[in-house]
Protein backbone atom coordinates (compact mmCIF):
# COMPACT_ATOMS: atom_id res chain seq x y z
CA UNK A 1 0.00 0.00 0.00
CA UNK A 2 1.37 3.49 -0.93
CA UNK A 3 1.50 5.69 2.04
CA UNK A 4 2.95 9.49 2.10
CA UNK A 5 2.94 11.69 5.07
CA UNK A 6 3.94 14.62 5.01
CA UNK A 7 4.84 17.55 7.90
CA UNK A 8 2.05 20.13 7.55
CA UNK A 9 3.13 21.97 10.87
CA UNK A 10 4.88 21.33 13.64
CA UNK A 11 2.33 19.17 15.45
CA UNK A 12 0.19 18.09 12.28
CA UNK A 13 0.57 15.37 9.75
CA UNK A 14 -1.37 14.49 6.62
CA UNK A 15 -1.32 11.08 6.07
CA UNK A 16 -2.21 9.65 2.69
CA UNK A 17 -3.33 6.31 1.16
CA UNK A 18 -4.82 3.97 -0.82
CA UNK A 19 -7.70 1.73 -0.58
CA UNK A 20 -7.21 -1.16 -3.24
CA UNK A 21 -10.45 -1.68 -5.21
CA UNK A 22 -9.81 -5.45 -4.02
CA UNK A 23 -9.86 -4.27 -0.41
CA UNK A 24 -13.15 -2.37 -0.74
CA UNK A 25 -15.05 -5.73 -2.42
CA UNK A 26 -12.95 -7.98 0.58
CA UNK A 27 -14.91 -5.44 3.03
CA UNK A 28 -18.58 -6.01 1.65
CA UNK A 29 -19.63 -8.99 3.49
CA UNK A 30 -18.73 -7.38 6.76
CA UNK A 31 -20.92 -4.21 6.14
CA UNK A 32 -23.42 -5.99 4.18
CA UNK A 33 -23.92 -8.21 7.97
CA UNK A 34 -23.80 -4.59 9.79
CA UNK A 35 -26.46 -2.99 7.10
CA UNK A 36 -28.86 -6.54 7.37
CA UNK A 37 -28.95 -5.76 11.13
CA UNK A 38 -29.50 -2.36 10.78
CA UNK A 39 -32.70 -2.29 8.10
CA UNK A 40 -35.47 -5.07 7.61
CA UNK A 41 -35.54 -6.89 4.50
CA UNK A 42 -38.80 -8.69 3.58
CA UNK A 43 -37.61 -12.82 3.99
CA UNK A 44 -34.80 -12.20 5.78
CA UNK A 45 -33.85 -12.71 9.67
CA UNK A 46 -31.80 -9.70 10.95
CA UNK A 47 -28.36 -10.11 9.66
CA UNK A 48 -29.10 -13.38 7.73
CA UNK A 49 -29.86 -11.49 3.84
CA UNK A 50 -27.18 -11.84 1.80
CA UNK A 51 -24.74 -8.95 -0.17
CA UNK A 52 -26.55 -8.82 -3.19
CA UNK A 53 -29.89 -8.47 -1.81
CA UNK A 54 -28.46 -5.82 0.88
CA UNK A 55 -26.61 -3.99 -2.03
CA UNK A 56 -30.09 -4.03 -4.34
CA UNK A 57 -31.87 -2.72 -1.08
CA UNK A 58 -29.89 -0.11 -0.10
CA UNK A 59 -27.83 0.46 -2.86
CA UNK A 60 -24.43 0.11 -4.19
CA UNK A 61 -23.24 3.76 -3.94
CA UNK A 62 -24.24 3.46 -0.53
CA UNK A 63 -22.71 0.31 0.89
CA UNK A 64 -19.54 0.86 -1.28
CA UNK A 65 -19.58 3.98 0.56
CA UNK A 66 -19.90 2.40 3.97
CA UNK A 67 -17.66 -0.16 3.21
CA UNK A 68 -15.36 2.63 2.77
CA UNK A 69 -16.06 4.11 6.57
CA UNK A 70 -15.51 1.15 8.34
CA UNK A 71 -12.23 0.34 6.38
CA UNK A 72 -10.43 3.53 6.63
CA UNK A 73 -10.24 3.32 11.04
CA UNK A 74 -8.41 0.25 10.80
CA UNK A 75 -6.31 0.54 8.25
CA UNK A 76 -5.07 4.16 9.25
CA UNK A 77 -4.78 2.80 13.21
CA UNK A 78 -2.23 0.11 11.24
CA UNK A 79 -0.41 2.76 9.49
CA UNK A 80 0.11 5.16 12.54
CA UNK A 81 1.66 2.34 14.23
CA UNK A 82 3.74 1.53 11.54
CA UNK A 83 4.94 5.29 11.40
CA UNK A 84 5.01 5.69 14.83
CA UNK A 85 2.59 8.35 14.91
CA UNK A 86 0.70 9.11 17.90
CA UNK A 87 -2.37 11.55 18.00
CA UNK A 88 -3.02 13.55 20.08
CA UNK A 89 -6.99 13.70 19.40
CA UNK A 90 -9.41 11.84 17.05
CA UNK A 91 -7.46 12.02 13.31
CA UNK A 92 -9.78 14.21 10.93
CA UNK A 93 -10.77 12.79 7.74
CA UNK A 94 -9.71 15.44 4.98
CA UNK A 95 -11.22 13.86 1.76
CA UNK A 96 -11.71 10.96 -0.18
CA UNK A 97 -10.86 10.64 -3.95
CA UNK A 98 -11.55 8.56 -6.40
CA UNK A 99 -8.66 6.80 -8.26
CA UNK A 100 -7.61 4.19 -10.90
CA UNK A 101 -7.57 0.99 -9.08
CA UNK A 102 -9.54 1.99 -6.09
CA UNK A 103 -9.76 5.26 -3.29
CA UNK A 104 -7.25 7.91 -2.17
CA UNK A 105 -7.75 9.06 1.91
CA UNK A 106 -6.59 12.28 2.81
CA UNK A 107 -6.32 12.10 6.98
CA UNK A 108 -5.11 15.13 9.30
CA UNK A 109 -3.45 13.78 12.27
CA UNK A 110 -2.66 16.27 15.46
CA UNK A 111 0.18 15.38 17.54
CA UNK A 112 1.68 15.66 21.36
CA UNK A 113 3.82 18.15 21.45
CA UNK A 114 7.29 16.98 22.64
CA UNK A 115 8.52 18.30 25.93
CA UNK A 116 11.99 19.00 27.65
CA UNK A 117 11.54 18.57 31.33
CA UNK A 118 13.89 20.77 33.50
CA UNK A 119 14.96 19.47 36.58
CA UNK A 120 12.04 19.01 38.89
CA UNK A 121 13.74 17.88 41.99
CA UNK A 122 14.67 19.46 45.09
CA UNK A 123 13.18 22.70 43.65
CA UNK A 124 11.87 25.51 46.77
CA UNK A 125 8.37 26.61 46.62
CA UNK A 126 7.59 29.26 48.04
CA UNK A 127 4.50 29.24 49.87
CA UNK A 128 2.21 31.10 52.45
CA UNK A 129 3.30 30.42 55.90
CA UNK A 130 0.56 27.73 57.52
CA UNK A 131 0.89 29.74 61.47
CA UNK A 132 -1.65 31.36 62.69
CA UNK A 133 -1.22 34.96 63.65
CA UNK A 134 -2.35 37.33 66.57
CA UNK A 135 -4.51 39.21 63.68
CA UNK A 136 -6.18 36.03 62.51
CA UNK A 137 -6.80 35.22 65.68
CA UNK A 138 -8.41 38.09 66.77
CA UNK A 139 -10.73 38.28 63.63
CA UNK A 140 -11.47 34.76 63.82
CA UNK A 141 -12.97 35.60 67.53
CA UNK A 142 -14.24 38.99 66.22
CA UNK A 143 -16.94 36.91 64.17
CA UNK A 144 -17.66 34.74 66.77
CA UNK A 145 -18.77 37.69 68.61
CA UNK A 146 -20.52 39.08 65.78
CA UNK A 147 -22.87 36.49 66.31
CA UNK A 148 -24.28 37.82 69.47
CA UNK A 149 -23.66 41.33 68.67
CA UNK A 150 -26.65 43.80 68.51
CA UNK A 151 -26.83 47.25 66.94
CA UNK A 152 -27.69 50.36 68.92
CA UNK A 153 -28.78 53.72 66.87
CA UNK A 154 -26.62 56.38 66.83
CA UNK A 155 -26.56 60.56 66.07
CA UNK A 156 -23.25 60.87 63.76
CA UNK A 157 -22.14 59.90 60.89
CA UNK A 158 -21.94 56.49 59.47
CA UNK A 159 -19.03 54.86 59.41
CA UNK A 160 -17.61 50.98 58.27
CA UNK A 161 -19.24 48.47 60.31
CA UNK A 162 -22.18 50.37 60.76
CA UNK A 163 -25.58 49.54 59.79
CA UNK A 164 -28.18 51.76 58.26
CA UNK A 165 -31.47 51.57 57.52
CA UNK A 166 -32.24 53.43 54.48
CA UNK A 167 -35.10 54.00 51.81
CA UNK A 168 -34.14 53.60 48.01
CA UNK A 169 -35.39 53.93 44.81
CA UNK A 170 -34.16 54.14 41.09
CA UNK A 171 -35.62 55.64 38.29
CA UNK A 172 -34.21 55.33 34.18
CA UNK A 173 -35.10 58.78 32.09
CA UNK A 174 -37.54 59.96 34.88
CA UNK A 175 -39.65 56.09 35.19
CA UNK A 176 -39.02 54.29 38.21
CA UNK A 177 -37.70 51.05 38.02
CA UNK A 178 -39.64 48.89 40.34
CA UNK A 179 -37.94 45.87 40.90
CA UNK A 180 -35.25 48.61 42.97
CA UNK A 181 -37.70 49.91 45.21
CA UNK A 182 -36.84 49.39 49.03
CA UNK A 183 -38.20 50.92 52.23
CA UNK A 184 -36.48 50.68 55.50
CA UNK A 185 -33.54 47.97 53.95
CA UNK A 186 -30.57 47.30 56.82
CA UNK A 187 -27.44 47.70 54.94
CA UNK A 188 -23.59 46.95 56.10
CA UNK A 189 -21.99 50.07 55.83
CA UNK A 190 -18.81 48.70 53.92
CA UNK A 191 -20.04 45.10 52.90
CA UNK A 192 -19.88 46.34 49.12
CA UNK A 193 -23.51 44.92 48.17
CA UNK A 194 -26.24 45.85 46.51
CA UNK A 195 -25.20 48.70 43.98
CA UNK A 196 -21.79 49.63 43.38
CA UNK A 197 -20.35 52.87 45.11
CA UNK A 198 -23.22 53.21 47.53
CA UNK A 199 -20.73 52.83 50.71
CA UNK A 200 -18.76 55.80 49.36
CA UNK A 201 -22.37 57.69 49.25
CA UNK A 202 -22.82 56.57 52.91
CA UNK A 203 -19.70 56.83 54.92
CA UNK A 204 -20.17 60.14 56.18
CA UNK A 205 -24.04 60.59 55.90
CA UNK A 206 -26.35 61.17 58.74
CA UNK A 207 -29.52 60.09 59.49
CA UNK A 208 -32.39 62.79 57.44
CA UNK A 209 -29.81 62.90 54.53
CA UNK A 210 -30.76 62.49 51.18
CA UNK A 211 -28.06 60.82 48.33
CA UNK A 212 -28.65 60.92 45.09
CA UNK A 213 -26.24 59.19 42.47
CA UNK A 214 -25.85 57.40 39.12
CA UNK A 215 -24.95 54.37 39.42
CA UNK A 216 -25.32 50.75 36.70
CA UNK A 217 -28.03 48.47 38.46
CA UNK A 218 -26.47 45.18 39.95
CA UNK A 219 -26.15 41.58 37.93
CA UNK A 220 -29.83 40.42 39.58
CA UNK A 221 -31.80 42.55 37.36
CA UNK A 222 -31.21 40.51 34.21
CA UNK A 223 -31.58 42.19 31.16
CA UNK A 224 -31.49 45.57 32.49
CA UNK A 225 -28.26 45.05 34.41
CA UNK A 226 -25.20 47.27 33.99
CA UNK A 227 -27.92 50.01 32.99
CA UNK A 228 -27.60 53.05 34.28
CA UNK A 229 -29.53 55.02 36.39
CA UNK A 230 -30.20 57.27 39.18
CA UNK A 231 -30.44 56.11 42.46
CA UNK A 232 -32.13 57.95 45.64
CA UNK A 233 -31.06 56.74 48.88
CA UNK A 234 -32.62 58.04 52.10
CA UNK A 235 -30.64 57.65 55.52
CA UNK A 236 -33.36 56.76 57.91
CA UNK A 237 -30.96 55.66 60.99
CA UNK A 238 -27.53 54.91 61.85
CA UNK A 239 -26.47 52.12 63.91
CA UNK A 240 -23.73 50.65 65.43
CA UNK A 241 -22.75 46.89 66.08
CA UNK A 242 -21.93 46.67 69.80
CA UNK A 243 -20.27 43.53 70.99
CA UNK A 244 -20.09 41.53 74.35
CA UNK A 245 -17.10 41.95 76.37
CA UNK A 246 -15.34 38.97 75.80
CA UNK A 247 -14.13 37.68 79.20
CA UNK A 248 -14.56 34.57 81.24
CA UNK A 249 -18.08 35.11 82.26
CA UNK A 250 -19.09 35.57 79.09
CA UNK A 251 -17.46 32.49 77.62
CA UNK A 252 -18.69 30.33 80.35
CA UNK A 253 -22.36 31.38 79.50
CA UNK A 254 -22.07 31.79 75.60
CA UNK A 255 -19.93 28.49 74.55
CA UNK A 256 -18.90 24.97 75.47
CA UNK A 257 -15.52 26.61 77.37
CA UNK A 258 -14.88 28.01 80.68
CA UNK A 259 -12.20 30.62 79.84
CA UNK A 260 -10.99 32.81 77.35
CA UNK A 261 -7.22 31.33 77.64
CA UNK A 262 -9.48 27.62 76.07
CA UNK A 263 -11.63 29.59 73.77
CA UNK A 264 -8.80 30.93 72.47
CA UNK A 265 -6.57 27.75 72.56
CA UNK A 266 -9.52 25.83 70.62
CA UNK A 267 -9.78 28.45 67.94
CA UNK A 268 -6.34 29.03 67.26
CA UNK A 269 -6.38 24.83 66.89
CA UNK A 270 -9.50 25.08 64.35
CA UNK A 271 -7.25 28.17 62.36
CA UNK A 272 -4.25 26.26 62.19
CA UNK A 273 -5.92 22.92 60.95
CA UNK A 274 -7.93 24.91 58.16
CA UNK A 275 -4.70 27.35 57.23
CA UNK A 276 -2.82 24.10 56.93
CA UNK A 277 -5.69 22.47 54.41
CA UNK A 278 -5.43 25.64 52.87
CA UNK A 279 -1.56 26.22 53.08
CA UNK A 280 -1.29 22.12 51.84
CA UNK A 281 -3.15 23.11 48.34
CA UNK A 282 -1.28 26.26 47.83
CA UNK A 283 1.71 24.05 47.75
CA UNK A 284 0.18 21.56 45.48
CA UNK A 285 -0.86 23.90 42.77
CA UNK A 286 2.35 26.28 42.91
CA UNK A 287 4.80 23.00 42.76
CA UNK A 288 3.26 22.03 39.90
CA UNK A 289 2.09 25.65 38.02
CA UNK A 290 5.95 26.71 38.43
CA UNK A 291 7.28 23.93 36.97
CA UNK A 292 4.70 24.22 33.82
CA UNK A 293 6.13 27.92 33.65
CA UNK A 294 9.84 26.75 33.35
CA UNK A 295 8.49 24.37 30.50
CA UNK A 296 7.98 26.18 27.27
CA UNK A 297 6.29 24.73 24.30
CA UNK A 298 3.71 25.10 22.08
CA UNK A 299 0.04 23.69 21.83
CA UNK A 300 -1.77 22.96 18.64
CA UNK A 301 -4.43 24.47 17.59
CA UNK A 302 -6.59 21.58 16.78
CA UNK A 303 -5.55 20.11 20.74
CA UNK A 304 -6.89 23.30 22.29
CA UNK A 305 -9.89 23.53 20.37
CA UNK A 306 -11.11 19.81 21.30
CA UNK A 307 -9.98 20.66 24.84
CA UNK A 308 -12.27 23.31 24.75
CA UNK A 309 -14.92 21.27 23.41
CA UNK A 310 -14.21 18.91 26.04
CA UNK A 311 -14.65 21.35 28.58
CA UNK A 312 -18.14 23.30 27.38
CA UNK A 313 -19.09 19.73 27.14
CA UNK A 314 -19.12 19.24 30.45
CA UNK A 315 -19.87 22.64 31.72
CA UNK A 316 -23.25 22.29 29.46
CA UNK A 317 -24.17 19.07 30.71
CA UNK A 318 -23.91 20.21 34.86
CA UNK A 319 -26.15 23.06 33.46
CA UNK A 320 -28.62 20.95 32.38
CA UNK A 321 -28.77 18.86 35.63
CA UNK A 322 -29.88 21.80 37.22
CA UNK A 323 -32.60 23.10 33.86
CA UNK A 324 -30.09 26.13 33.33
CA UNK A 325 -29.42 26.61 30.18
CA UNK A 326 -26.04 28.60 28.54
CA UNK A 327 -27.83 31.52 27.61
CA UNK A 328 -29.61 31.55 31.19
CA UNK A 329 -26.31 31.33 32.94
CA UNK A 330 -24.49 34.17 30.90
CA UNK A 331 -27.78 36.42 31.44
CA UNK A 332 -27.59 35.77 35.17
CA UNK A 333 -23.75 36.43 35.36
CA UNK A 334 -23.75 39.24 33.18
CA UNK A 335 -20.97 37.70 31.25
CA UNK A 336 -20.83 38.11 27.56
CA UNK A 337 -20.08 35.26 25.15
CA UNK A 338 -16.27 36.75 24.12
CA UNK A 339 -15.65 36.64 27.53
CA UNK A 340 -16.51 33.16 28.32
CA UNK A 341 -15.04 31.53 25.23
CA UNK A 342 -11.94 33.35 26.22
CA UNK A 343 -12.38 31.88 29.60
CA UNK A 344 -12.30 28.35 28.23
CA UNK A 345 -9.89 28.38 26.11
CA UNK A 346 -7.33 29.65 29.22
CA UNK A 347 -9.05 26.88 31.06
CA UNK A 348 -8.11 24.90 28.10
CA UNK A 349 -4.83 25.50 27.56
CA UNK A 350 -3.68 25.93 31.45
CA UNK A 351 -5.58 21.83 31.49
CA UNK A 352 -3.33 20.77 28.93
CA UNK A 353 -0.09 22.41 29.94
CA UNK A 354 -0.88 20.81 33.07
CA UNK A 355 -1.42 17.52 31.70
CA UNK A 356 1.58 17.13 29.54
CA UNK A 357 3.94 18.48 32.01
CA UNK A 358 2.59 15.38 34.31
CA UNK A 359 2.61 13.16 31.95
CA UNK A 360 6.66 13.91 31.26
CA UNK A 361 7.26 13.77 34.65
CA UNK A 362 5.55 10.13 34.45
CA UNK A 363 7.92 8.96 32.07
CA UNK A 364 10.81 9.97 33.31
CA UNK A 365 9.93 8.70 36.44
CA UNK A 366 8.55 5.32 34.55
CA UNK A 367 5.39 5.86 36.23
CA UNK A 368 2.77 3.23 35.15
CA UNK A 369 -0.97 1.99 36.52
CA UNK A 370 -1.41 -1.55 36.23
CA UNK A 371 -5.32 -3.07 35.73
CA UNK A 372 -4.81 -3.72 39.76
CA UNK A 373 -4.28 -0.37 40.20
CA UNK A 374 -6.73 0.64 38.08
CA UNK A 375 -9.38 -2.29 39.72
CA UNK A 376 -8.37 -1.08 43.32
CA UNK A 377 -9.36 2.97 42.53
CA UNK A 378 -12.79 2.43 40.61
CA UNK A 379 -13.97 -0.07 43.42
CA UNK A 380 -13.09 2.95 45.59
CA UNK A 381 -15.25 5.85 43.32
CA UNK A 382 -17.72 3.04 43.26
CA UNK A 383 -17.88 2.84 47.04
CA UNK A 384 -18.31 7.01 47.43
CA UNK A 385 -20.87 7.14 44.55
CA UNK A 386 -23.27 5.95 47.06
CA UNK A 387 -24.55 3.28 44.52
CA UNK A 388 -21.60 1.26 43.66
CA UNK A 389 -23.02 -1.28 41.20
CA UNK A 390 -24.93 1.75 38.87
CA UNK A 391 -21.49 3.22 39.04
CA UNK A 392 -19.46 0.74 37.97
CA UNK A 393 -21.93 -0.32 35.05
CA UNK A 394 -21.71 3.52 34.19
CA UNK A 395 -18.15 3.49 33.80
CA UNK A 396 -17.68 0.37 32.12
CA UNK A 397 -20.06 1.08 29.61
CA UNK A 398 -18.60 4.24 28.90
CA UNK A 399 -15.08 3.01 28.25
CA UNK A 400 -13.28 5.37 30.80
CA UNK A 401 -10.39 2.29 31.80
CA UNK A 402 -7.93 4.00 30.36
CA UNK A 403 -8.92 7.50 31.17
CA UNK A 404 -8.97 6.31 34.60
CA UNK A 405 -5.81 5.09 34.23
CA UNK A 406 -3.86 8.28 32.64
CA UNK A 407 -5.68 10.15 35.73
CA UNK A 408 -4.12 7.52 38.16
CA UNK A 409 -0.75 8.35 36.19
CA UNK A 410 -0.87 11.86 36.48
CA UNK A 411 -1.99 11.86 40.26
CA UNK A 412 1.20 9.96 41.08
CA UNK A 413 3.19 11.72 38.70
CA UNK A 414 2.00 15.13 41.16
CA UNK A 415 3.58 12.97 43.89
CA UNK A 416 6.40 12.95 42.90
CA UNK A 417 7.01 16.72 41.87
CA UNK A 418 5.70 16.80 45.80
CA UNK A 419 8.04 14.31 47.12
CA UNK A 420 11.10 16.74 45.81
CA UNK A 421 10.36 19.79 45.91
CA UNK A 422 10.70 21.76 49.36
CA UNK A 423 7.97 24.29 50.90
CA UNK A 424 9.72 27.53 52.22
CA UNK A 425 7.78 30.68 53.40
CA UNK A 426 8.16 34.18 51.95
CA UNK A 427 11.83 34.54 53.93
CA UNK A 428 12.91 31.11 52.63
CA UNK A 429 12.04 29.33 55.49
CA UNK A 430 11.70 25.57 55.25
CA UNK A 431 7.79 24.56 56.51
CA UNK A 432 6.82 21.87 57.67
CA UNK A 433 3.25 20.87 55.95
CA UNK A 434 2.52 17.19 57.46
CA UNK A 435 1.46 16.21 54.10
CA UNK A 436 -0.73 12.81 54.12
CA UNK A 437 -1.37 10.82 51.12
CA UNK A 438 -5.18 10.60 50.15
CA UNK A 439 -6.59 7.22 50.77
CA UNK A 440 -8.69 7.08 47.68
CA UNK A 441 -5.99 7.12 44.58
CA UNK A 442 -8.16 9.89 42.96
CA UNK A 443 -7.21 13.67 43.88
CA UNK A 444 -6.35 14.55 40.67
CA UNK A 445 -9.36 12.67 39.58
CA UNK A 446 -11.57 13.44 42.13
CA UNK A 447 -14.87 13.24 41.00
CA UNK A 448 -14.26 11.58 37.37
CA UNK A 449 -17.85 11.35 35.76
CA UNK A 450 -18.94 8.18 34.32
CA UNK A 451 -20.70 9.03 31.23
CA UNK A 452 -18.07 9.59 27.76
CA UNK A 453 -18.19 13.14 27.85
CA UNK A 454 -14.28 13.10 28.43
CA UNK A 455 -12.39 11.34 26.23
CA UNK A 456 -9.66 8.83 26.71
CA UNK A 457 -6.58 8.84 25.21
CA UNK A 458 -7.03 8.53 21.47
CA UNK A 459 -5.55 4.28 20.68
CA UNK A 460 -7.32 3.58 17.56
CA UNK A 461 -7.59 5.68 14.64
CA UNK A 462 -10.97 6.65 14.79
CA UNK A 463 -11.72 9.80 11.49
CA UNK A 464 -13.82 12.04 11.70
CA UNK A 465 -15.09 14.26 8.90
CA UNK A 466 -15.05 17.81 8.60
CA UNK A 467 -18.64 18.13 7.99
CA UNK A 468 -19.03 16.48 11.54
CA UNK A 469 -16.51 18.14 13.15
CA UNK A 470 -18.64 21.36 12.16
CA UNK A 471 -21.50 19.71 13.58
CA UNK A 472 -20.10 19.31 16.83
Amino acid sequence: MTTNVTETGPFERLVVFQLSEDQIVAGKPATARKLAQEIKIPGFRPGKAPVPVIEASVGADRLRSEVIDDLVPPVLTELLNTEDIRPAITPQLESLNDVDGGVEVEVRVTLWPTIELPNFKDRDVEITSPEVTSEELDAQTNRMLEQFGTVEEVERPAEEGDFVSVDVEAASNGELVEEAQATDLLYEVGSGLFVVGLDEQIIGATAGDLLEFEAPLPVGFGDRADEEVTFKVTINEVKERILPDLDDEWVDENTEFDTVEELHNKLSEQLSDAKLQAVSRQFSERALATLVDQVEFELPEALVRAEMDDLLHRFVHRLDDSDVTLDDYLESTGIDQQEFLDDLRQQGESSLRNQLVLEAVARAEEIEATEEDVSSTLQALAAQSGDPVAYLKAFKEGGRELALASDIVRNRALDAILSTANPVDEDGNPVDLDLRVNEVEAAVVEALPVDDSESAPVVEAEVVTNDSEEDK
